[in-house]
């Protein structure tokens, strides 16, 4: 009986799927998660590795897009049960978590797994950025070989420091597993003098 207006009221004892849905959202936290720790990898990695592999921007986002899109072709009923996710939420946690997370694993396995580098002296001064030079030209500016196995022949170092100026850099360069080149290392040449000026 309600008290404030001396009627009789009917409760309903809520459903049997009312009292699960709790158990549900609380079990659905991950993708969310997951979404998010995508994106930040996302950025993370596309700002450091993206930075020391020679491929156009919009490469990388058709790689992206391709990788975020794929999960949404397999067939609803092979995630349905497992995943307990509508198309919706399905196609969002492929777009944020799924594609970046393999995009990121791509371009790190490029940049991990290379063959054998190549160094390259560049006389363009301190400020200069191989990759955006890259970007810009779609080629490699004007260089001179560098040895590859600097401090072992002393002749051959005292050779090529007197091509090269104190701001200039040297670059290692090595085509990784995927075939495109990444930039291993980089070096500037006052940090390469014995003597450390």
């Amino acid at each position: 009986m309600d008290q404030s207006n001396g009627r009789y009221q009917r409760t309903f004892r809520p459903r049997q799927g009312a009292r699960q849905q709790p158990g549900v959202e609380a079990g659905a936290e991950w993708p969310t998660t997951a979404m998010a720790l995508g994106i930040l990898v996302l950025i993370v990695c596309f700002w450091s590795l993206g930075q020391r592999t020679l491929i156009t921007y919009s490469a990388l986002f058709r790689w992206l897009a391709l990788f975020a899109v794929a999960g949404n072709l397999l067939p609803r009923k092979w995630y349905a049960k497992r995943f307990a996710m509508d198309h919706l939420e399905w196609f969002w946690f492929n777009l944020l978590a799924v594609g970046p997370a393999i995009f990121c694993c791509c371009l790190l396995l490029n940049f991990l797994v290379h063959g054998p580098e190549e160094r390259m002296l560049v006389q363009a001064g301190r400020n200069f950025d191989l990759h955006a030079y890259w970007l810009r030209e779609q080629s490699f500016p004007e260089h001179l070989p560098w040895p590859g196995d600097w401090g072992k022949d002393p002749d051959r170092d005292r050779l090529a420091l007197s091509t090269a100026g104190p701001d200039d850099k040297v670059y290692a360069l090595a085509q990784g597993c995927f075939g495109y080149v990444v930039i291993t290392r980089v070096d500037e040449v006052h940090d390469l003098l014995p003597d450390g000026r």
